[in-house]
């Protein structure tokens, strides 16, 4: 979708792990509430350090659980899932170009 703020700025809204898309990487498309909330965090931070980058406008935790395992030797286990709603002002992306290429 699309947002006009008070400034008559256009943003462009983009709803992260609520499910699969294009860019699931042959996932499932769901983000846990742990990886949501690092991924609100950092885009916050980045636009405070003044780097432009995509913000987060909202985090909502979700009722479904997900298996995932952790980086480390961690046996897998449910978490929580959550989605984060993106804004940017631009969603261009090089995967944008990706999905294109396995179109052919």
């Amino acid at each position: 979708g699309e947002y006009q703020n008070r400034k008559g700025e256009y943003w462009e809204l983009n709803l992260k792990g609520a499910g699969m898309t294009p860019y699931s990487r042959h996932g499932d498309g769901r983000a846990v509430l742990r990886s949501s909330v690092r991924e609100f965090l950092a885009s916050e931070a980045m636009h405070y350090l003044g780097i432009p980058t995509s913000r987060a406008g909202s985090l909502v935790i979700c009722d479904d659980e997900v298996m995932r395992a952790e980086l480390d030797d961690s046996p897998p286990r449910l978490e929580k899932t959550a989605s984060v709603i993106r804004l940017a002002k631009s969603w261009f992306r090089i995967g944008s170009l990706q999905i294109l290429a396995n179109k052919e």
